[in-house]
């Protein structure tokens, strides 16, 4: 048996607000980028840039944590698609690659676990308008509104919950031109929150990876077609996306391209 407490980074909790909020990074990528090459940066278990890479685009990953640098890799190695995604381990303040090597970003629930000693989000977004190339495109979501701040952020190892201008301002400031802004988790993702999730993760928080595991409760939010169904009904909380009720806040932007003189 799995020994220590369930906590964060284990293993990725691919559940309905998961797959609802990648869905919705989708949808507001692929209008401003119909192919190209894109960095998944902090890309966790890699569902986002597989999908991405099923849709055609050619996708390179980067991920601090080593055990999801090796769980993706080793499922890279099963696969013989050509355009199948590459990883490397490194950090998002730091990225091993060149200028503008980049048509478009994801990063998705990322920025908020960079230590302020790292460098924090500013300079992660610096190192964002350093590698996409000019009129490239990015998508990023964070979690909304520090009076939020419960369990799940403690679990989740994150140093800060935003405010949607200063997120906003955070891409603005360095280089950015924001076409989006959509808030999203109410009212349907915060009622999940409270009465589905955060209870779930009061019960298995002293429990190891393997106790949780075999919970019928756990077990039960695996069910793909469950999961696919929740997401789906999270798609009504859209309507409220100018409002800043939500949960989370997913910001669109485009790197300016400068005027020459």
């Amino acid at each position: 048996m799995d020994s220590g407490k369930t906590h964060w980074g284990e293993s990725e909790i691919r559940g309905p607000v998961h797959l609802f909020r990648e869905r919705l990074m989708l949808r507001l990528l692929c209008p401003m980028l119909s192919n190209g090459r894109i960095l998944d940066a902090g890309c966790g278990s890699g569902s986002l840039a597989f999908d991405l890479s099923r849709m055609g685009y050619k996708v390179n990953m980067v991920e601090y944590s080593p055990e999801f640098v090796n769980s993706i890799s080793a499922r890279i190695k099963l696969n013989k698609e050509n355009n199948w995604p590459q990883i490397q381990r490194a950090s998002i303040t730091d990225l091993p690659f060149a200028d503008s090597s980049f048509d478009g970003i994801v990063c998705g629930e990322v920025l908020e676990h960079v230590l302020l000693e790292d460098g924090g989000d500013i300079a992660a977004v610096e190192q964002f308008a350093r590698v996409l190339r000019p009129g490239g495109v990015i998508v990023s979501s964070v979690p909304l509104n520090p009076n939020l701040w419960d369990i799940s952020d403690d679990w989740a190892l994150h140093v800060k919950r935003y405010i949607r201008e200063d997120f906003v301002n955070l891409f603005s400031e360095r280089g950015f031109e924001v076409s989006s802004v959509r808030v999203w988790g109410f009212p349907l993702g915060r009622l999940y929150h409270r009465y589905v999730f955060k209870p779930w993760l009061y019960r298995v928080r002293n429990q190891t990876v393997d106790q949780r595991e075999k919970r019928r409760d756990t077990r039960l939010g695996r069910s793909r077609l469950l999961i696919r169904g929740v997401a789906n009904f999270f798609r009504f909380d859209e309507l409220f996306s100018r409002f800043p009720w939500g949960r989370g806040l997913v910001v669109a932007a485009r790197r300016v391209v400068k005027e020459r003189v």
